[in-house]
């Protein structure tokens, strides 16, 4: 069993080195009372008003708010100013909230606060927000689970196609061995008719061989001489025919001439991720805001002039300061869109695509937006590197009002 926490035990006596379990909880006091404490704690007169419950209802968890001024914070809060809805010290009262009419103490702007609505409206945001930060949890735990299933699926899925691509190369394996058996059949019955022709050549030439070498060793010489002359034209046709013969043969094999199916096929697919919002049933709450706090301040009666200059060659109808004190000046008459200083002295000028009008800084990102009426174009411009972006077109109508918010602007 877990030991009671020290809040448990009263305050007053431990600081005093006893160990007196506590029995009550002052909240106004943030400190745990014993019977007997707590019976001194209530004849005190000053802390009539603090607000006591039993120990039990804090479960050793002390209801600690904190009291401190975040102006002031050596100070205690102590008033609430219904004018600038906030709590303050007397410091802030005495600097802020001098002339405020709605400045009562903290104790008498609470009488109530149970039944009243901001309570029921922050209970409500409260229990809204907790609710939607539980089921975003759930959501969350339940993405993370789907995350590692479809992890599993996505695998799967590579092997399946692992196997309809080695089912697919084994039919397309098939489908060439066929081809080559038939390419094969083809080429050995071609060849196997040439061989016979050829064959039937050597015959014819080997009969007319004999015939000659046989008349040649026994016969007369007008048998050799009728022998020739009859031989002649029928040799002549056996020449022809076998040049022929000879100019048609070809030594044929077969070979395996790779696709680059090798080269292509990089890889099986990619992996992509698919995204999708969570669908939280939450709807934000209006956090009240509180109002600028007013210094009622002596409004300066007199005005000394600091510095004027003038800008060569310029129709000045636009300017804009950056937090350096550089002043970017919109030309009307020319293209230039001038950088001064504080004090006159041109820093840059920068070549915009067409006549300024108005000008609109974007200091967290270095950037400065000018308006080219007669382009009907905004453009961009970094106020550090001095460089442009590309104009940006804008429809004939828009423009025309933004000119015309510009032109209201300078009469104001």
């Amino acid at each position: 069993m877990a030991s009671k926490s020290p809040t448990m035990f009263c305050g007053t006596c431990s600081r005093r080195n006893r160990s007196n379990e506590a029995v009550k909880y002052c909240s106004d006091c943030e400190d745990g009372l014993c019977s007997e404490c707590f019976d001194f704690h209530g004849s005190i007169k000053t802390f009539d008003t603090h607000h006591v419950i039993d120990i039990n209802v804090i479960e050793g968890k002390p209801l600690v708010v904190n009291k401190s001024c975040k102006v002031h914070p050596d100070m205690v809060l102590e008033y609430f100013c219904s004018d600038h809805d906030t709590m303050c010290c007397r410091s802030c009262m005495a600097s802020d909230h001098r002339s405020c009419e709605k400045l009562m103490p903290i104790e008498v702007s609470a009488k109530g606060v149970k039944d009243s609505a901001m309570f029921e409206e922050m209970a409500k945001d409260i229990t809204t927000l907790n609710s939607a930060v539980k089921e975003l949890e759930d959501k969350k735990k339940k993405s993370i689970v789907s995350l590692k299933d479809s992890k599993l699926t996505v695998k799967q899925d590579v092997k399946n196609f692992k196997a309809r691509l080695l089912k697919r190369i084994e039919e397309i394996e098939a489908a060439l061995m066929s081809e080559i058996d038939q390419v094969h059949t083809d080429l050995s019955n071609e060849a196997n008719d040439n061989l016979e022709k050829i064959c039937d050549q050597r015959r014819k030439i080997q009969l007319v061989s004999e015939q000659f070498e046989s008349v040649s060793n026994h016969g007369s010489e007008s048998q050799i001489f009728m022998l020739i002359n009859n031989t002649k034209e029928e040799l002549n046709y056996s020449a022809n025919d076998f040049q022929k013969l000879l100019s048609s043969q070809k030594d044929v094999s077969l070979s395996f001439k790779e696709s680059d199916l090798l080269a292509v096929l990089k890889s099986f697919g990619s992996v992509e991720i698919k995204e999708a919002s969570l669908d939280i049933n939450y709807k934000p709450f209006k956090l009240q805001q509180a109002q600028f706090l007013q210094h009622h301040g002596k409004l300066p009666t007199k005005f000394q002039l600091d510095c004027k200059f003038k800008v060569p060659s310029s129709s000045l109808v636009g300017i804009a300061v950056t937090k350096d004190n550089r002043l970017f000046l919109c030309n009307w008459y020319a293209s230039s869109l001038f950088v001064m200083s504080e004090k006159g002295e041109q820093l840059a000028t920068i070549q915009m695509d067409g006549k300024q009008w108005g000008i609109a800084l974007e200091e967290d990102k270095n950037s400065a937006w000018v308006t080219l009426p007669m382009l009907q174009s905004v453009q961009k411009v970094n106020v550090v590197t001095m460089k442009k972006d590309r104009p940006i077109k804008i429809p004939s109508v828009a423009m025309r009002y933004m000119v015309l918010l510009l032109l209201m602007t300078k009469l104001l």
